[in-house]
């Protein structure tokens, strides 16, 4: 598994990563990888955590606004939901019809390898 090293953390920040770790019985690393998880959206938040919701954070002595990630398809800052709508509207075109004569996309990939190991 990959290691990440922040350097140059302000004492603030790294003050209320320890709280937070201490608040839901985690260790540092394992506070940073969930907050990490949880705003890149790739886990629910959970309902101790600090709530999406809420997307002003205080960075560096200075406030700043995060996107805020909702199921709202109406938001216009819910790209998640906005993903979703356009992959449904995707699934509903009717398929491209493809020609008998067109080469499989593995023959084509042989091909290109071929050529790049010359």
């Amino acid at each position: 598994m990959p290691a990440l090293q922040v350097k140059d953390c302000p004492i603030e920040v790294y003050e209320r990563l320890r709280e937070c770790a201490a608040q839901e019985n985690r260790s540092i690393s394992q506070q940073t990888v969930t907050i990490l998880e949880e705003y890149l959206a790739l886990r629910p938040a959970s309902k101790n955590s600090v709530s999406t919701e809420a997307s002003t954070q205080f960075i560096s002595g200075h406030l700043r606004e995060y996107p805020h990630y909702s199921e709202d398809l109406h938001d216009e800052t819910d790209y998640l939901g906005q993903f979703r709508k356009v992959m449904e509207e995707i699934s509903e075109l009717p398929p491209i019809p493809i020609s008998e004569r067109c080469p499989r996309a593995d023959v084509i990939l042989a091909q290109i390898r071929e050529e790049e190991a010359r």
